[in-house]
């Protein structure tokens, strides 16, 4: 493409690119709060606050632990984890989080950009105009998908996921059209480091492995391409081996924590079935551009690259199922399948369009009615349709989109961060804190943290889970992650100076915590103290109940 045919392109992506960057930034500023002191607060998802935690411990000498001596890998995103620790290295609490949060920015970029790149591959004998259109509406259509855009800005590793697969998979195309071993190492490495950020992306690895294979051992130059095909894999690899090696030396288990609470105790059919009526919203929401998708996979031209794709998404959906579904909405672990979905579905409206204005018919209109010049007809249709796609894909999640706010909301963030502060007035640092939303309050308070639900704790992970459907929610009859408990264990043996609740389930403590424990009403909120605790600064419960700080 030359340089006159490369601006216009150039300057929409610049243009898209920067409304995006404000709208994230008032989407940032929107999930931020003032507290209960009158300062601003950011804070992030919660299971990336947990991430936080461990990455504050970290970067302050106490080590990549959630309470410091505590030895429980309860986070699933190492990389990610680690990126943090240098934001909680450089910046004070809530400035860290901020940062993170910006990075999602540029990782939702990256992805649109990397999209683009991989969408190269199948359009190559479009014409420059028709390829800039498909490039741009694939680069749009991945910036507004709200769902990936949420998490990647509120601070999970999902958007470097995303990032990482797709660099994977482009790496490995470029690889096979140019058959440069610097590609393969760029796939390798790419991949290696989504199974850092997360172990299940193996998964994606597996297909990119697969197709290489195959792509490989039927080419004419089978030889070369098998040293650098296990080459890839043997470094591949050694990112899968030097994890497993560290985690077994330094938590004491080849496996982190999340995964006796997740896949342990729930038989399998349990598990499928609450996979299946989790993931029905999402495929009932995607329909029309998976379907788009599965048709253009299955024709004939560059068919191997497009099942790729196809199969990444529709593996995404098999995990998903397996797993049982997931504690959040928004479909955390489906997000990263989405940017292939759309590469497939634009390029799918991109051949119908091609064939629908190639056909007699339309080219007979068109001779008679010649100054409407069919290809601007064309991009139209392209350019409306897609958007339609995108539109369909987003419908429920136009009233966020359109404010740019956080989906449900910011008050439960409110009352957390509002809590932490109350703690840590009335609390010395001895103190402990009791949570089912392990998060917010234990990375702000920084007081050592029991979790209820057993992200980071052995033992709670390895209870047998509740399927009576007293966790139910989203058509899960148990739901994961959030399915373990003992609140006798958690709140009577251990005994934390703060309960955020103490009903959970099937278990209810309150009557016996209305002795055990002090209510302390606060503006907004009331803290459940453990009585007579001497971690609790009493007297100064005594005089006020407001700790709203006047000017």
């Amino acid at each position: 493409m030359n340089k006159y045919n490369a601006k216009p392109e150039k300057v929409i992506t610049w243009i898209i690119s920067i409304g995006f960057a404000l709208w994230s930034s008032a989407f940032i500023f929107q999930s931020s709060i003032i507290a209960i002191d009158g300062k601003r607060y950011f804070a992030l998802a919660d299971d990336a606050m947990i991430s936080m935690r461990y990455a504050w411990n970290l970067s302050h000498g106490a080590g990549l632990v959630w309470n410091p001596g505590e030895y429980v890998q309860g986070y699933t995103n190492l990389l990610m984890t680690l990126l943090m620790s240098v934001s909680t290295l450089l910046f004070d609490k809530s400035t860290a989080a901020l940062i993170i949060q910006i990075s999602g920015i540029a990782f939702m970029l990256a992805i649109a950009g990397a999209s683009t790149r991989i969408a190269d591959h199948f359009i190559q004998n479009e014409g420059y105009q028709r390829q800039r259109l498909i490039r741009v509406m694939v680069f749009l259509c991945t910036l507004t998908y709200y769902p990936l855009v949420f998490w990647s800005l509120m601070g999970m590793e999902t958007g470097l996921l995303t990032l990482l697969c797709l660099l994977g998979v482009l790496g490995a195309f470029n690889y096979i059209e140019s058959r440069k071993p610097r590609y393969i190492l760029h796939a390798s490495i790419c991949l290696g480091l989504a199974y850092l950020t997360r172990n299940d992306s193996i998964i994606v690895a597996a297909l990119v492995w697969s197709y290489l294979a195959i792509e490989v051992i039927s080419s004419s130059a089978s030889r070369k391409g098998i040293l650098h095909l296990c080459t890839g894999i043997g470094l591949y690899a050694l990112f899968i081996s030097g994890q497993a090696v560290f985690q077994y030396d330094y938590y004491g288990d080849l496996l982190p924590n999340t995964y006796y609470l997740k896949l342990t105790g729930m038989p399998l059919i349990e598990r499928i079935k609450n996979g299946i009526n989790y993931v029905t919203p999402f495929l009932t929401g995607t329909a029309f551009v998976f379907l788009a998708s599965i048709l253009y996979a299955i024709s004939n031209s560059a068919k191997r690259k497009k099942l790729l794709l196809l199969s990444i998404a529709i593996a995404a959906i098999g995990y998903q199922i397996y797993v049982g579904g997931d504690a959040f909405v928004l479909w955390r672990m489906l997000s990263p399948s989405v940017p292939f979905i759309f590469i497939l579905f634009v390029c799918a409206i991109a051949a119908f369009v091609n064939v629908l204005f190639n056909a007699d018919a339309v080219k007979e209109y068109f001779i008679h009615y010649p100054k409407l010049p069919s290809r601007y007809f064309a991009g139209v249709a392209i350019a409306l349709l897609t958007l339609t796609g995108s539109l369909s894909m987003n419908v429920n999640y136009l009233p966020w989109i359109s404010s740019a706010k956080i989906s449900g909301g910011t008050r439960g963030l409110k009352l957390s961060i509002d809590t932490a502060i109350v703690i840590n007035e009335l609390t010395t640092a001895d103190a402990s804190v009791g949570v089912f939303h392990a998060g917010v309050i234990p990375y702000y308070t920084g007081r050592k943290a029991i979790d209820f639900l057993g992200k980071c704790d052995k033992y709670i992970a390895r209870l047998p889970p509740d399927l009576t459907g007293n966790i139910s929610a989203r058509g899960m009859n148990s739901v994961p992650g959030h399915n373990k408990y003992d609140l006798n264990y958690s709140i009577k043996t251990l005994r934390p100076t703060y309960v955020e609740m103490f009903k959970w389930g099937s278990q209810d403590l309150s009557e016996w915590a209305s002795d055990k424990y002090v209510t302390i009403q606060f503006s907004g909120g009331n803290l459940s103290l453990l009585r007579d605790s001497p971690a609790v600064l009493w007297e100064q419960t005594r005089p006020r109940q407001d700790f709203r700080k006047v000017p």
